[in-house]
């Protein structure tokens, strides 16, 4: 008996040993190679829109004008980062039930919190500074776009509606900044155009959303199945409410959009080459609605660089109208 037991094989603990070490896989990452992550750079494109306003008057080929907007899109794109890091935060414990979001570095324990809400304060009080550097108009911008980010992710995000509408005023503050630190006046459409253009990508990012999790309850034969989503008022929105809303701001963003340019006063070239941009400023709205109806649109900041249709119908639509205004401008 004793002979039997010794010939026997001792089964070695692989699978216990590979699950620690890709846990401290996961740990040995440097720390600043996390926090990058954990900032979200796929987001910081957003932070062009401090661009639009300079480039829509015709002054940003003047070296201060683009020194300030740069230094102001640097400043949004660090306060940015410090309202990500509090949203991850807040959502650390729902990130964790989450298919994808649970590698986020909060969730995957990459980061501990304290190291999290330090770096999120260094950044904010970062951007403040940087701001300030550019006029006290832009720390204003600036500090109204924090204090929205931050109740956002406190409390504005568990409301249905309130929801979208508060992703939808950051950008048009982004919008409203740029304009602020080139020292230009915007009129009411490009203010217009803005709000209902983010409205218009934020609630075809929830009708996508909400669409992921009703396929994800299906296939599990489920009424309910809050661990697919870490958004709390997702829930609270209807397939038909989110339809008739993207009804609304598309056909909004256009009216506003087609009116700016109908009524710009330009030279008949230009004018005529800001009015030719309508076609694909629309049809570039139509194919990320399409894209969206699909359910590409829970990463709208993919889409740009992963459909060349809609990439191109972009450029042909910026071609047009930066020709326009800048040749308006010389002459």
């Amino acid at each position: 008996m004793t002979e039997l037991t010794a010939q026997l094989p001792i089964p070695a603990p692989e699978a216990p040993l590979r699950k620690r070490a890709h846990k401290t896989d996961g740990k040995s990452a440097p720390l600043i190679t996390s926090l990058i992550a954990a900032a979200r750079p796929a987001q910081w494109p957003k932070n062009l829109l401090l661009f639009a306003a300079p480039a829509a008057a015709g002054v940003l080929t003047e070296p201060a004008v683009a020194a300030h907007a740069l230094v102001a899109a640097t400043a949004f794109t660090l306060g940015s980062a410090a309202t990500y890091f509090l949203n991850d935060l807040r959502d650390v414990e729902a990130d964790r039930s989450h298919p994808t979001k649970c590698r986020r570095p909060f969730a995957s324990g990459r980061i501990s919190t304290n190291v999290g809400y330090t770096a999120a304060v260094i950044l904010a009080a970062a951007a403040l500074v940087l701001a300030m550097t550019v006029g006290w108009m832009t720390l204003a911008g600036l500090s109204a776009y924090l204090v929205l980010t931050t109740t956002y992710s406190l409390y504005l995000k568990q409301f249905a509606v309130i929801d979208i509408l508060a992703v939808a005023l950051g950008f048009v503050l982004r919008a409203g900044t740029g304009a602020l630190a080139a020292g230009v006046t915007v009129t009411s459409w490009f203010l217009l155009v803005t709000f209902f253009g983010a409205l218009y990508i934020v609630t075809a990012k929830r009708q996508a959303e909400l669409q992921a999790q009703n396929t994800g309850m299906e296939l599990v034969g489920v009424t309910a199945l809050p661990q697919l989503t870490s958004r709390a008022a997702l829930s609270l929105y209807s397939k038909s409410w989110l339809e008739q809303t993207l009804t609304l701001a598309l056909t909004s963003a256009i009216i506003c959009y087609s009116l700016w340019a109908v009524q710009y006063p330009g030279t008949p070239l230009g004018s005529g080459l800001i009015q030719a941009s309508i076609l694909p400023f629309v049809t570039t709205l139509l194919r990320y609605g399409y894209l969206c109806s699909r359910g590409d649109g829970q990463r709208p900041e993919r889409l740009m660089f992963t459909d060349v249709f809609l990439a191109a119908t972009a450029v042909a639509w910026l071609g047009p109208v930066t020709a326009g205004i800048y040749m308006t401008i010389a002459l």
